[in-house]
């Protein structure tokens, strides 16, 4: 597939009044004091978000989209291609070239169809840990403190435990919480098909000359790299055809769009992702693939995201004020967003594949296979989640360590400068395992919201009403009055300081992380006429539409 432009920090000797352990370390301890606390009170350093009446939910906050990302649904010998892609470049007119097996039925994909899968299969989010680190080093420090008491024992290691404990105490807070086929330009070139299809102008055409092909191409206003000819012989000598797509946009500057996605069903042997296009000219590439399927998908350069066999549970009936509403759970994703449970048809196993290709990665398309089926599932964490884990981790090591070097020194005579040169290290040890395990764990950016779907159900429900009347209005009024609602700060509506108790972010989408848009995706809206009235649907965190609220429908003169 290829878009193209046609417009184109030395310890002073101790002395018999001063500990000989606290002098020995004395710098060194100033020094890890100073940068321990510079972390624990920066002031750029965001604080946890609080929370009442429900426990907060970690909710991902930097949510972005790949350059490309497709759907597949293959079984007896069809796949259903469904493709999102983002273009960059200067000018209004773009087509875009894909390749594919065999002539397609090509259909219009409503923009809500990723970002349904998207939430759908994200990685559930680990915030909440026991903080068992304050526990190990509490005890810790009253051993010290008792030894400290009855024998002047090591300041040491009570000076640690209290940095650990500061630490404990403070260091979690560095989370956030946010038609017909005729025949063109001779026998060279065969137009299969012409159509429009939403805002694309399709053209799928077959070519036995690889330089005919290119100049047709060149004739219709496509701008093709000539570092395109080897991968479109390639695709010539295999008999394959192209779908050609052009699409108009009203801003000429350089920026990033992506229309809505196109679905192309087509027979072949086996599902593939063709890229060798693609690939040309271009760098690396972010590419997820949801596969949906009887089997487990795998493929060369990517990697299993999630594996899972997907519920298809009746659809709440759609009736006013919200019906049956659903809350996402990550453990098995419920397909009832209309268009994708028609598109998938009741697959057994549903895949998700991502990889970032490179352009060497590129030159072959992505052939899935088949494998027997394996859940497979990520997690992430929240940056206080993983410090958490970390400073448990951490904690335990140090607290191991002392109590291997209390064994070891029983009966020595310089035992106490043996626990003090062990305490020190076993700090040591214990802060870099901490860094380590922080640095491993899969972390995201999030806020915390007390009930996600609830609150997102709301936000809709206000909206909805914030323009509620009684005079007819045609599907375009009631748009641009949505938009000004949108565009208003939320105090100027009665009613909506309820989403401001619930989540602070007016007229966000708290399940997607964007402001809410038309478009048929979870914590979002569309417009639909049924007869005389426009119906407001809400759509709640499984993709399934709501009837929220209707107005009276005046037909455009």
């Amino acid at each position: 597939m290829s878009w193209a432009s046609s417009v184109e920090v030395g310890s002073p000797r101790p002395t018999s009044s001063a500990h000989p352990c606290l002098n020995r370390a004395g710098t060194s301890f100033r020094v890890f004091v100073t940068l321990l606390l510079t972390a624990v009170f920066h002031p750029h350093l965001p604080a946890l978000a609080d929370g009442k009446f429900f426990s907060p939910v970690a909710v991902r906050e930097n949510i972005t989209i790949p350059d490309q990302r497709a759907l597949i649904h293959f079984t007896n010998g069809v796949e259903r291609l469904v493709i999102e892609t983002r273009f960059t470049g200067t000018g209004t007119n773009f087509a875009w070239v894909i390749p594919l097996p065999a002539p397609p039925v090509i259909e219009a994909a409503s923009t809500g169809v990723f970002p349904t899968l998207d939430y759908l299969f994200r990685s559930p989010i680990r915030h909440n840990f026991t903080r068992y680190y304050i526990g190990i080093l509490v005890g810790t420090g009253l051993v010290c403190l008792l030894l400290y008491t009855a024998r002047s024992g090591p300041v040491l290691l009570l000076t640690i435990f209290v940095l650990f404990l500061i630490a404990g105490l403070f260091l979690p807070a560095l989370g956030t919480a946010k038609g017909s086929a005729s025949t063109e330009s001779g026998d060279a070139i065969t137009v299969l098909d012409r159509r429009l299809v939403g805002v694309y102008e399709t053209t799928t055409i077959s070519s036995r000359d690889p330089a005919a092909l290119e100049t047709w191409l060149h004739e219709n206003g496509f701008h093709v790299s000539s570092n395109s000819a080897p991968a479109i012989a390639g695709y010539v000598r295999d008999s394959w055809v192209f779908v050609t797509a052009k699409i108009r946009r009203d801003q000429s500057d350089s920026q990033t769009n992506t229309a809505h996605p196109l679905s192309f069903t087509f027979p072949t042997a086996e599902p593939v992702y063709p890229l060798r296009l693609t690939g040309v000219d271009n760098g690396p590439l972010r590419v997820e693939l949801y596969v949906f399927a009887p089997w487990r998908a795998e493929a060369r350069h990517f990697r299993v995201e999630r594996c899972t066999r997907p519920d298809y549970l009746a659809s709440p009936e759609m009736k006013p004020y919200g019906g049956n509403w659903l809350h996402w759970t990550p453990e098995t994703p419920n397909l009832v967003h209309p268009l994708l449970r028609q598109w998938v048809a009741g697959a057994p196993v549903a895949t998700k594949l991502t990889a970032t290709l490179t352009p060497d990665q590129m030159r072959e398309d992505v052939w899935l296979s088949a494998s027997a089926f394996r859940e497979k599932r990520n997690r992430l964490y929240s940056r206080t989640g993983a410090m958490t884990v970390a400073l448990n981790w951490g904690s335990g090591l140090f607290v191991a360590g002392l109590l291997v070097a209390c064994v070891v020194s029983l009966g020595r005579s310089d035992r106490q400068a043996k626990l003090t040169r062990a305490a020190g290290l076993s700090a040591l040890a214990g802060l870099v395992l901490a860094g380590l395990i922080y640095l491993a764990l899969p972390t995201t950016e999030v806020r915390l919201v007390k009930s996600p779907s609830i609150d997102a159900q709301s936000i809709l429900f206000h909206l909805a009403a914030a323009i509620m009347d009684d005079r007819p209005r045609t599907r375009e009024e009631v748009r641009q009055e949505l938009g000004q609602v949108l565009a208003t700060p939320r105090e100027a509506y009665l009613g909506v300081s309820l989403t401001q108790r619930h989540a602070g972010m007016g007229w966000d989408n708290l399940l997607l992380g964007d402001p809410i848009r038309e478009e048929d995706s979870p914590g979002n809206f569309t417009l639909r006429e049924n007869g005389d009235e426009l119906e407001f649907l809400g759509y709640d965190s499984q993709g399934a539409p709501h009837i929220l609220e209707s107005y009276p429908l005046r037909l455009a003169p």
